[in-house]
Formats: structure tokens, sequence, C-alpha cells
């Protein structure tokens, strides 16, 4: 199954035009061309049927006995009239003439495709923004060999280039997830919310104060007091995550709890809702009096975890 283009295709007719002129210009670079063989022929077939042998005419023509051969071998698209070969007879001027305007048509067929192919090229790339890649599928080459090509450094504003419709590209539709059903707060919820994000700010800001790089252990046993605080920094998220959860939106929640937008969500991802991102600290939570405690002074001092 073909896969669908990411831009709007080009006309088929700037296509065609596209095709034709690079097609045009590999003909003119074929070394089996026919059109272009069957012009060199002319002059070397017309020695033979005058009786010159291949080593003088390849000779006269400056070309190799090998390359003399193989062009011959194409059917000569005009006729021409040598003198006949005589002993010691040299290889008439006026053929070797002949051969040299023949060559030259060959060779401005050449920079005429080149020079056309080039303008074209820059036509569709430079002026309507078609990529290489775009081009290249249209005319069956690499977009690397078509860059080459339009980097070639010849100053072509006089080609009459065709124009090309602008490139488009197509925008993919993306399809949304339907909206989630939200529910709004209780008054009762958005009263607890609120008792509780004040004493979680209380929690955070006895940490700050209260504790320094080396707490004495009556400062410890001092914050210890403000347990109460901390469980209820707990509490708050809890209850965030089981609200969320019960699809009350992230704003009303952040807006009951008097936070900026986001501040809910963020302290309900550092407490275990969904996966926390990598830039952010999970939650160590609080112990209660009585657990085991390795390193209490450590706990109580990380305020992240509030």
């Amino acid at each position: 199954m073909a896969k669908p283009k990411d831009h709007v295709p080009m006309p088929a007719s700037q296509a065609e035009t596209l095709a034709a002129s690079y097609a045009a210009f590999r003909q003119a670079l074929d070394p089996h061309d026919p059109w272009a063989n069957g012009r060199l022929a002319i002059v070397i077939r017309a020695a033979d049927a005058a009786g010159w042998s291949r080593r003088s005419t390849a000779s006269a023509l400056g070309l190799s006995r090998l390359r003399t051969d193989r062009v011959a071998a194409f059917p000569a698209t005009a006729s021409y009239r040598i003198r006949r070969f005589e002993p010691g007879a040299v290889f008439p001027a006026a053929a070797v003439a002949a051969f040299r305007r023949y060559e030259d048509e060959v060779s401005l067929r050449r920079i005429r495709t080149e020079r056309t192919l080039i303008a074209t090229i820059r036509s569709a790339h430079h002026n309507a923004g078609w990529p290489y890649t775009a081009l290249a599928a249209i005319v069956g080459a690499s977009s690397e060999r078509l860059r080459q090509i339009a980097e070639i450094d010849l100053d072509v504003s006089a080609e009459p280039a065709p124009p090309f419709t602008e490139f488009t590209r197509v925008l993919k539709d993306r399809k949304s997830p339907p909206p989630r059903a939200t529910r709004p707060l209780a008054d009762t919820e958005t009263e607890r919310l609120a008792r509780l994000a004040e004493r979680a700010k209380r929690a955070t800001k006895n940490v700050g104060k209260r504790l320094g790089s080396s707490p004495r252990p009556e400062k410890v046993r001092e914050l210890e007091v403000s347990l109460e605080d901390r469980l209820a920094s707990e509490e708050l998220s809890a209850l965030l995550i089981s609200l969320k959860n019960d699809n009350v939106s992230w704003l009303e929640l952040d807006t009951a709890c008097g936070y900026r937008p986001g501040s809910a969500r963020a302290r309900a991802l550092r407490h275990g809702y969904a996966q926390t991102p990598p830039s952010m600290a999970p939650y160590t939570p609080t112990p209660l009096p009585g657990w085991p405690q390795q390193n209490p002074v450590s706990q109580l001092t990380d305020r992240s975890s509030v």
C-alpha cells in the first residue's frame, strides 16, 4: 500500500514539464543516444561508402578506432557525399569540417538541455519551495543528484523557466481524545481542601525556619510537635489524588487550595499520582510516632518531601 503524500501533489502539466526536461538532459548525456550517434555517423558511414578505411577516417576525425566503430554501428540520420578514396589521397577537409558541425550540434544539445533543467529545478525549488525529495520522486532520480544539478555554477537567469505552483504541505489530522467529564467539588470538599492546604503550607514553613544544616536534638524534638501539620500535608495529597480520580478538574482543585494553576497536579505527581517525571523528586512519607526511624533528622530536613 502506497504511503500517503505529506504535500499537495504538483499539477500534472508542471510535473510533466519537469520530468521531460530531466529526461532530455539524461538522453543528451547518454553515450548510446541514437540521435547524437546518428548525427556523428553521417560522415563516418559516408566515408565507409566512399572506400575510406576506418583507420583513416578515425585518424582524420580525431577519434579512436573503437569510438569510430561504435558510432558507425548507428544508422546515419542524414546522407552525405565524400570524394571516393584513391591511393595517396588525403581525407577530405570538407568532410572533417562537416563532422565538426555535427559534433557542435551534439554539444549544443547537451548544453541547452542542461541549462533548461537547471532553470526548471531552480524555479521549482527556489521560487516555489518544492523540496528536492519531492522533485526527485517526480523525475525518478535521487534528491542529491537534483541538488548537484541545481547548484552547477551557471547563470540561467535568461532561460525561460516555467512557473510552478507553491509547495504546500498537508497537515495531518490529529485525533484529540474526547474531553473527560468532570464534576464540581462539594462544599465540604472545598472546605477540607482549603483547610488542609493551609496546614500543609504551615508545615513547609516550619521546616524552613526551625532547622538549620546541623540541628540540635532539642530542635528535632520541637519539630516533631509539628508532625500533625506534616500529616495534614500528606492527607491533602491523598485527597487531591482521590478527587482527581473521581473526575474533578485540576483547575478546580488549584482554586480550592489557593494554588497557582498546575500546583495541585505537581503535588499529586510527587505523591504517587500517575508516573513521577524524572525531573521531580518523589515524596518520602513522614514516619508516624513509634515507627522505626533510621535517620529522622534527614527525613525532616528534606524540603522536597513537603
